[in-house]
């Protein structure tokens, strides 16, 4: 009989891993201190609420495992970042085998977080529902009233910060992003339309605070 997996246990060991990382916000968002584990943390949650209507459809054991895994090669702390995604299919396949985890199940994880990155291959027909759910939740992270608040405290490390300035930076970023809906589930699609809706809001209400009036997004 196999041994049933310690979720909590995998967290603990990528927290550990990321944590000299985090430590120092990482180089993607280097002028905060952007955590990767709680960003895994937040996905992680976005996943399990898209799997739930697939539950029956899916490899939920594998989808997790994944998803933990996902950012763990950050860790390596490399200068070329885009390469975290293979980095950290090694790091969780060492990890699986040191476990004893079944081959198969180990590959096809191993795949998930190898191919995570790639969000070009979403909607393609032959793309595992598996892949497209951890896409999905690792998309829905930074966005809606969490990207603002993301995009304002990027923008308030500057010493020429103003209001202003934290506007047009979520205009450029946030409001921008969330104008084209990525998702390919109903759900997430539906979830996507209502960060966008918040987001514009947030946008046409600051504006009119500070210039009383609404310019055109």
């Amino acid at each position: 009989m196999e041994k049933a997996i310690d979720f909590e246990e995998l967290f603990t060991y990528v927290k550990d891993a990321l944590a000299a990382y985090d430590h120092h916000g990482g180089a993607a968002k280097n002028r905060i201190k952007y955590s990767r584990f709680e960003h895994t943390e937040r996905v992680y949650r976005w996943m399990l609420i898209l799997a739930e209507d697939f539950a029956c459809d899916i490899d939920v054991e594998s989808l997790k495992i994944a998803t933990i895994f996902h950012d763990i090669g950050y860790s390596l702390n490399k200068e070329n970042m885009h390469s975290h995604a293979a980095d950290g299919a090694v790091l969780c396949r060492e990890y699986l085998e040191s476990i004893r985890y079944p081959a198969e199940k180990t590959e096809f994880i191993c795949d998930l977080i190898a191919r995570h990155s790639d969000k070009e291959v979403l909607h393609r027909e032959d793309t595992p529902l598996e892949l497209v759910l951890l896409m999905e939740a690792d998309l829905f992270d930074d966005t809606g009233a969490h990207g603002i608040v993301m995009d304002a405290w990027i923008q308030a490390t500057k010493e020429d910060v103003s209001f202003e300035s934290i506007l047009e930076h979520i205009k450029k970023f946030s409001l921008k992003q969330m104008q084209v809906n990525p998702m390919r589930t109903e759900k997430a699609r539906r979830i996507w339309e209502e960060k966008k809706e918040l987001t514009n809001k947030f946008v046409e209400s600051l504006t009119v605070d500070l210039y009383g009036k609404c310019e055109n997004l």
